[in-house]
C-alpha cells in the first residue's frame, strides 16, 4: 500500500525511522508490544520506509528451503500477544500451517505467508495511531545533521522528487545481500572463485529461490555423476547441500557427488550435554555449552534438517548413512588440490555468508561515514547493543541495525557458548530480547537527539 500523505511542512522530528519493513523492521514493533513500549515508540513519532507495497513478508517467503529454528518459534509472537489485533491471528489459516510443522523446520515459504498476514495486521494498527508507512518507497540515504537529527532520503519507487525525513534513531533492517565482490577477492585455494570459475558458480542465495534452483538443476541434468562443491561452513552451506540431494528429481548425485569445503569444524546442537554424549558426541569442552540453557552448541550448532544431514554424513547417533555427501576441511587439502577440486565440478556453490543491505551514510560534511561494517566482510555492523559503530568500535548514536547479517552475537544475559565465532541470525531473538533491548535504547533517547560531543566529533574525523 503507497502512502498517500502530503510531504511533510516543517521540521516534522521523528522518533524512529526504520528502514525496511521485512522480518527484521517488523520484529521492532512485535519485540515493542512485547516491551509494552508500543505506544512510547508511536507517540514519539514513527515512519516505515519499504520498498515493496506491504511490511512483514520481506525476502523470507521466497526461498525453497526450510528453517533452522523450530515451527514453534514463529508463531511465539501470536501466542504471547497482548494486542488483540494480533492475538485473533492465531486461528489464522497462515498460523496454523505453520503450527502443524511444530516442533520441527517449517518450509520458508509459509514463513513468509504468516509475516504477510502479520504484517498486514500491524499495518492497519500503525494507519490509526498515524504512523507513516512509506511503502513502494527508496531509502537513498542517511546523513548526520548538526543537531544531532538524522536527514533520511526517501523517494516514492512510482516517481517523484525526494523526500527528506528527520529522525533521532533510525533503524537498518534491509535485509541482507551477498555481494559479488567477495568471491573476486576472497582466496579459496590458489585464487578467488571468480572470475577462475565464472562459469560453474552460484551463489547459495540464488539457489535457495525457485527460479535458481531450477537453473542449476537444467544445468545438471543430463550429466552422469555430476560433481557439486558448496564452499562454507555454516548452515547456509548445508542447506544447500541439502537443497542439491532433495530438491533436483532428475538429477542423480553419485558417492561423494556433493562436496561441503569448509575451514572451520562444523557443529551440532544438542539440548543437553547429557543429550549429547548418549549419542558419542565428544566434540566439546565447557567453553561449547552456554551456561544459561546447558545446551551444547547453542549458537554454533547445526539445527533441525541441517543437523539431521550433517549427522548421517558423520554417521552420528544412529543415522543412517548419506553416502552423496562428503565434509571437507579445507586445511586438510593443498591449495593445488582445492583448485583440482573446484575445477572438475559442474557446479560450484558460494555460501560465504551474508551482509547487511544499507544505503550510503554520510557525516555532516558530506563524506561517506566511517562504519565498521564497511571495513572488511567477516566484521559486524554493529556492537553488542545492536548500536551501527565506527571504525574504532565507538557507537553513532541513534544507529541500529537489526535483523538478517548485522553481525550481533548474544552474549552476558542473553546467553549462548563462549567458543561462538560468527554472528547470530534469529527471527525470534529480533522479536523478543534482542528488539527489546533496541526499543529500550529508543525510548531511553526520547525528548532529544543525544548527538556526540564535539569531542568524540573531533575523535572520530
Amino acid at each position: 500500500m503507497r502512502s498517500d500523505a502530503p510531504p511533510v511542512s516543517g521540521p516534522q522530528v521523528f522518533g524512529t525511522v526504520i528502514l525496511g519493513g521485512g522480518p527484521g523492521g517488523v520484529a521492532l514493533l512485535l519485540a515493542a508490544l512485547r516491551r509494552g513500549a508500543f505506544d512510547a515508540l508511536l507517540d514519539d513519532g514513527l515512519a516505515i520506509v519499504e520498498r515493496a507495497s506491504e511490511i512483514g513478508r520481506g525476502a523470507i517467503g521466497d526461498y525453497v528451503i526450510t528453517s533452522d529454528s523450530g515451527a514453534e518459534t514463529f508463531i511465539d509472537c501470536l501466542q504471547n500477544a497482548t494486542e488483540p489485533m494480533l492475538a485473533a491471528l492465531r486461528t489464522h489459516p497462515a498460523a496454523l500451517d505453520v503450527a502443524r510443522y511444530m516442533p520441527g523446520a517449517v518450509p520458508l515459504r509459509l514463513v513468509g505467508r504468516l509475516m504477510q498476514v502479520i504484517g498486514d495486521r500491524l499495518s492497519a494498527i500503525l494507519i490509526v495511531r498515524g504512523a507513516e508507512l512509506l511503502t513502494e518507497h527508496a531509502a537513498l540515504q542517511v546523513r548526520r545533521a548538526p543537531d544531532g537529527l538524522w536527514q533520511v532520503v526517501t523517494r516514492g519507487l512510482a516517481g517523484g522528487g525526494p523526500r527528506v525525513l528527520l529522525a533521532r534513531n533510525v533503524v537498518f533492517s534491509m535485509g541482507g545481500e551477498q555481494p559479488i565482490e567477495r568471491l573476486c577477492h576472497e582466496r579459496v585455494g590458489g585464487a578467488p572463485l571468480l572470475p577462475r570459475h565464472a562459469a560453474t558458480v552460484v551463489q547459495s542465495g540464488m539457489l535457495f529461490r525457485a527460479p535458481g534452483r531450477d537453473a542449476v538443476a537444467r544445468r545438471l541434468r543430463g550429466i552422469a555423476a555430476p560433481r557439486a562443491v558448496v564452499v562454507g561452513g555454516s548452515t547456509s552451506a548445508v542447506a544447500a547441500a541439502n537443497l542439491l540431494l532433495t530438491q533436483l528429481p532428475d538429477v542423480t548425485f553419485g558417492a561423494g557427488g556433493v562436496t561441503i569445503l569448509h575451514r572451520r569444524p562444523m557443529r551440532v546442537f544438542y539440548a543437553s550435554a547429557e543429550a549429547a554424549l548418549a549419542e558419542n558426541y565428544t566434540e566439546f569442552g565447557p567453553d561449547d555449552i552456554c551456561p544459561l540453557t546447558g545446551r551444547v552448541f547453542r549458537l554454533a550448532g547445526l539445527r533441525l534438517d541441517s543437523r539431521e544431514l550433517l549427522m548421517r554424513a558423520r554417521g552420528l547417533g544412529g543415522r543412517p548413512p548419506e553416502p552423496r555427501l562428503r565434509l571437507q576441511m579445507m586445511g586438510e587439502l593443498s591449495e593445488a588440490e582445492i583448485d583440482t577440486m573446484l575445477g572438475e565440478a559442474d557446479l560450484i556453490v558460494a555460501a560465504l555468508g551474508y551482509r547487511p543491505r544499507l544505503v550510503p551514510c554520510l557525516d555532516i560534511d558530506g563524506a561517506p561515514l566511517a562504519l565498521r561494517g564497511n571495513t572488511d566482510a567477516m566484521v559486524p555492523l554493529v556492537d553488542d547493543a545492536c548500536r551501527v559503530v565506527d571504525g574504532a568500535g565507538a557507537p553513532w548514536p541513534g544507529l541500529f541495525a537489526l535483523g538478517l547479517a548485522n553481525g550481533f552475537v548474544p552474549s552476558g544475559t542473553f546467553g549462548g557458548e563462549a567458543s561462538f565465532v560468527g554472528q547470530a541470525n534469529g527471527l525470534w531473538l529480533w522479536q523478543t530480547d534482542v528488539g527489546g533491548m533496541v526499543v529500550d535504547q529508543i525510548c531511553a533517547r526520547r525528548g532529544g537527539p543525544q548527538g556526540r560531543t564535539r569531542q568524540a566529533e573531533t575523535e572520530v574525523a
